[in-house]
């Protein structure tokens, strides 16, 4: 009897670690939607701001 149970838990695993990578990859689609437009904001912020010492009266 215990095998049986066993056996139809090994088989029920599986969908759990397809179900499992596919909200990983959820996830990481959403922290890349997110991430993305922020870095590309922070570069044109970065861009914008000028560099200390090296202005014309310095250096």
């Amino acid at each position: 009897m215990m095998k049986h149970v066993r056996a139809v838990f090994e088989v029920a695993a599986f969908p759990m670690v397809a179900v499992a990578l596919f909200a990983a990859g959820m996830l990481a689609a959403v922290a890349h939607l997110v991430a993305m437009p922020g870095l590309y904001l922070w570069e044109k912020y970065q861009e914008s701001r000028p560099v200390p010492g090296s202005g014309p009266d310095e250096g």
